[in-house]
């Protein structure tokens, strides 16, 4: 899969009658996606609450694109940041599911809300999948889809299509974005390759006087704004060797597919970062803290290791040490999970595996993480700290 530098994405938004297609961004390339030509709808002034704000509706292409000799691909994410803050996304969709969806159709309310309707009767299509998408985007400054394929199966290269509305403060010139790319590629065990996430920031171009281009629909029914929000959970485990990396690479891939939102360092390699101040902001930014068993994470927890290896691991298990001691209700939403041919003993004793619950994970598969699911969704959100 090619990786190109030197991206740069244009994007205009114009106040002409009808429905645009814009020059860019276009032959974009981001790993192994590209984006295609987007259509950009003006929206007239609507509900009295944005008032100051001016609403644009945009429909974001994109493909999957990999060459025949490349590795395929069992998931892919793409996401959109908004730089300038006073600014947001409020609607987004395809919503996310588990399960492949069939073909549907929108028009927008005056709420800013997708609402579904016959397709006849729609402006806006989302295309049938052939594989799950999950979509996130609660915060309303960043939205992201994941594909997953179905266990054994590919997701397949092609074209894919978003809808996302963004409001702006009437008289903005420009909005600034950065558009974000993750993959995991099917890899033979004699490919020593890791995949790396993309990144590229572009200016949409906003215009002043918006006419009206979308008719937007007055109270039409329960309309779709942004994505719930999806547990977001951080994985923190010990790099034993290459067969236990992919244990626990296929382990969060497991729960990717199941609607989760995992953190793990195999997706941030990269540019150089400082991992201690990484690992302390995204364990505190997690709803979840999952620790891996196995030997090394036992030894660096329980202080037996000796020299000076295993440098990520002791400064992640300091944090969360250092946090339930701070925080001693925290220690709920650390969970240690057992994965197949572990054992409890090799829980660090700070996380009290003989007297708290653990997770063991007999199989990779749905029934074999359900009761980790479950806790998960039975546990109500943490308020000890702000989450950024």
């Amino acid at each position: 899969m090619p990786l190109e530098d030197g991206v740069d994405i244009a994007l205009t938004l114009v106040d002409t009658g009808g429905r645009r297609i814009d020059a860019g961004p276009d032959e974009v390339v981001a790993g192994a996606v590209r984006l295609k030509r987007w259509q950009v709808h003006p929206v007239p002034p609507v509900d009295g609450a944005f008032a100051g704000r001016a609403a644009h509706l945009i429909k974001i292409n994109y493909d999957l694109c990999l060459d025949p000799d490349s590795p395929p691909v069992r998931w892919f994410e793409i996401g959109f940041s908004l730089l300038d803050r006073d600014s947001s996304v409020v609607a987004a969709i395809p919503r996310g599911s588990a399960e492949p969806q069939s073909a549907s159709s929108y028009v927008l309310s005056d709420k800013l809300e997708f609402v579904p309707v016959g397709s006849s009767a729609g402006l806006i299509h989302i295309e049938p999948t052939e594989s799950a998408v999950h979509a996130y985007g609660a915060s309303g400054d960043v939205v992201r889809w994941l594909h997953v394929a179905p266990r054994g199966t590919v997701v397949r290269p092609g074209s894919y299509s978003a809808w996302i509305v963004v409001l702006a403060p009437v008289g903005r010139a420009e909005q600034e974005f950065r558009a974000t790319t993750r993959f995991s590629p099917e890899l033979a065990p004699e490919h020593d390759l890791l995949p790396v996430s993309r990144s590229a920031e572009f200016s949409i171009s906003l215009t002043v006087d918006v006419s009206s281009v979308v008719d937007v629909a007055d109270r039409v029914g329960p309309g779709l704004g942004l994505p719930s929000a999806s547990p977001r959970v951080f994985i923190c485990y010990a790099h034993e060797d290459d067969a236990h990396k992919k244990q626990v690479r296929d382990f969060v891939e497991l729960l990717r597919k199941h609607g989760l939102d995992p953190v793990v360092d195999q997706d941030h390699v990269g540019r150089r970062k400082d991992w201690d101040h990484w690992a302390l902001h995204e364990i505190k930014r997690a709803d979840f803290v999952i620790v891996i068993a196995s030997p090394a994470c036992r030894e660096v927890g329980d202080g037996e290791h000796e020299g000076y290896g295993r440098a990520g691991l002791r400064s992640e298990l300091a944090v969360i040490r250092n946090l339930q001691a701070n925080y001693p209700d925290w220690s709920d939403y650390v969970l240690p999970v057992v994965l197949p041919g572990c054992s409890v003993e090799e829980i660090p004793m700070f996380l009290a595996p003989n007297t708290r619950d653990h997770y063991p994970v007999e199989a990779l598969t749905r029934d074999d993480i359900d009761y980790l699911l479950k806790t998960i969704s039975a546990t109500d959100p943490w308020q000890g700290w702000v989450r950024r």
